[in-house]
């Protein structure tokens, strides 16, 4: 597949724009995110489970910086959805996907990796370590984008659980992971932590991991550089 990154955009008159659009790297297999380690490599993951590199030249690497499609499930909206690099990247070697598995029923996965030991240049499939893992009741709307805010949490999109109109009531339900913005502190060398001002921490009912509710489908988000607010 193409994979059209890059946009030009230039501005004639108030409110009227002239964008056009490059191809910049080819022969990437249905991209489901893009993003970047703090270096000169762009990375892009493809639905069926591997990640790519490409340079800023639209040089793709022809091995896979990982690929772990043999426990990837995929097809519609369902796959390897998201990735996002440890902020200290460069001197941990860890990342973080999200993917839907069917193991043992559909599910959805939040995982840790790190580099191969033997080679920095590639992630290692065995280092896997799943942080959150919860079913899903559908095989639609499963969220898929993760990416660390300006607080250095761990914030992670799911969506409602599936079908048309959350027939479960699970983004209302706080006892659910479903429909929810989740936000984890990754800093453990193992598993995780809960920040001290997420609004269930010290609820016992309501599940800790919860930012916030009420989501239908939250495929993509992002922070405001300037103010850190999320989009």
């Amino acid at each position: 597949a193409d994979l059209n990154i890059q946009f030009i955009v230039s501005t004639q008159g108030t409110g009227d724009y002239d964008i056009s659009f490059e191809t910049m790297v080819t022969g990437v297999s249905s991209p489901t995110a893009i993003t970047h380690a703090k270096d000169e490599r762009i990375f892009v993951t493809e639905q069926e489970g591997a990640i790519r590199i490409f340079d800023r030249n639209g040089n793709l690497n022809p091995t896979p910086f990982i690929d772990i499609s043999d426990r990837v499930s995929s097809g519609g909206e369902r796959g390897l959805l998201g990735l996002a690099f440890d902020p200290d990247f460069c001197e941990s070697g860890r990342f973080y996907v999200n993917y839907t598995n069917n193991d043992a029923g559909l599910r959805t996965r939040i995982s840790r990796f790190e580099l191969d030991p033997d080679n920095p240049e590639v992630g290692d499939p065995d280092s896997e370590e799943i942080l959150i893992e919860f079913a899903q009741d559908f095989s639609n709307h499963n969220g898929g984008h993760i990416e660390f805010g300006p607080d250095g949490f761990l914030y992670i999109g799911t969506g409602d659980g599936g079908s048309g109109g959350d027939p479960n009531d699970r983004a209302q339900d706080i006892t659910s992971y479903l429909g929810k913005m989740l936000r984890i502190d990754v800093s453990p060398e193992t598993g995780y932590d809960i920040p001290l001002d997420n609004p269930y921490i010290f609820d016992d009912f309501g599940q800790d991991e919860i930012w916030s509710y009420g989501l239908r489908n939250p495929w993509k988000f992002a922070f405001d550089k300037e103010t850190g607010g999320l989009y």
